[in-house]
């Protein structure tokens, strides 16, 4: 199974939790889904993940739609992450090395090294910015290409 992250749903997640940190109330999935850019019912399935771990809820009824579940300045691009990505990105190899063989014998041990190493620098990095970030960045990106 390929990792959410690994799909386009973290860059299309972080979007949409931008679009969500520029007004408090939220909006419908059908006005965040035409800023991403992709259908309402696609993006509501991207969404469901960061429900379940209390990024963003829901709201019901006729003007229902998202919010976000706590202040955008502290939500980190790991959080995102890490809600979209149960696995390491780097996976162990999908067949079993040859144990006879010196290189196979511990390829898995230092590739599980790398993997981890790679996983916690990226994780660092994310942790650096926060979705108010990204959300104001973006903005002010688009202002000043005369966009928005």
């Amino acid at each position: 199974m390929i990792p959410l992250a690994a799909a386009g749903w973290f860059t299309m997640s972080v979007h949409a939790l931008a679009v969500l940190a520029q007004h408090k109330e939220g909006y419908s999935s059908q006005y965040v889904a035409g800023s991403v850019n992709t259908h309402a019912v696609f993006l509501r399935r991207v969404l469901k993940r960061l429900v379940e771990v209390g990024i963003v809820e829901t709201r019901e009824g006729r003007d229902g739609g998202y919010r976000l579940a706590r202040p955008a300045e502290s939500i980190t691009l790991a959080d995102v992450y890490e809600a979209l990505q149960p696995e390491p990105a780097i996976a162990p190899s999908p067949a079993e090395p040859n144990p006879a063989c010196p290189v196979g014998a511990g390829i898995p041990d230092v590739m599980g090294g790398i993997a981890a190493e790679a996983e916690a620098a990226l994780v660092a990095a994310l942790k650096q910015h926060t979705i108010a970030q990204v959300s104001q960045q973006a903005a002010a990106a688009a202002l000043a290409r005369g966009g928005g």
